[in-house]
């Protein structure tokens, strides 16, 4: 049973928000022996982003806890820090590509990575091209690839081809249009799915698809 709450946890729950004083004392609870007080205190530093960058290390140590929403948590809480938790890519992508690992935990990697920086590029293009990953994984990949924009200039050919793959192609398309010029040479498959007749019925990709041509064309 838990016996306490962190003044950290206390702010968070009354509206508040922590302070970067309360970094060591959430750092200790992501060590508690109840998981819901390390789920807590992954929540909290995420909330606190920049302020939390001391507890990088920490956090890189929670992606390997036992309960699977510290891991979830812990990925969130990085790339909610964001470039300052560039010392979480190294973690975050041995997550990405585990095998038997949640799927909401690789999501939460991906997006972290994209978050981050172009460090975790090449983590985000091995998980896009990963076929025995989650279609969810893959196209938070995308997602992630597309949170990076133009510093993703290198993904544009793999988010090209995964625009034949129906489970991941409005992400990867998303992604692409994030990219602008930066990936000009997807237009000709982007321009290919829109004079598909097969498509005429699916407003949703071909507003998808006509927003992306107009941004990588510059």
């Amino acid at each position: 049973m838990r016996q306490f709450l962190s003044p950290a946890i206390v702010a968070i729950m009354l509206g508040g928000l922590a302070i970067a004083a309360d970094v060591p004392a959430l750092v200790k609870q992501l060590k508690s022996s109840n998981p819901e007080d390390r789920r807590e205190a992954a929540t909290a530093l995420g909330k606190m982003s920049s302020d939390a960058k001391p507890a990088v290390g920490a956090l890189v140590t929670a992606l390997g806890d036992q309960d699977k929403f510290v891991r979830r948590f812990a990925a969130q809480a990085l790339g909610e820090i964001g470039p300052d938790a560039k010392g979480g890519v190294k973690g975050l992508s041995v997550v990405l590509a585990k095998p038997n690992e949640s799927k909401e935990v690789q999501q939460a990697a991906a997006i972290a990575l994209g978050h981050i920086g172009t460090d975790g590029l090449p983590a985000l293009i091995g998980a896009l091209k990963d076929k025995k990953l989650d279609p969810s994984v893959r196209s938070k990949a995308a997602e992630g690839l597309g949170l990076l924009g133009s510093g993703a200039g290198s993904a544009v050919p793999e988010l090209t081809k995964a625009l034949g793959d129906t489970e991941v192609r409005m992400a990867a398309i998303g992604a692409l249009s994030q990219m602008g010029p930066t990936a000009k040479e997807s237009q000709k498959a982007l321009s290919a799915i829109a004079e598909d007749k097969k498509n005429r019925r699916d407003k949703a990709l071909l507003g998808a698809v006509k927003d992306a041509l107009k941004k990588v064309k510059g």
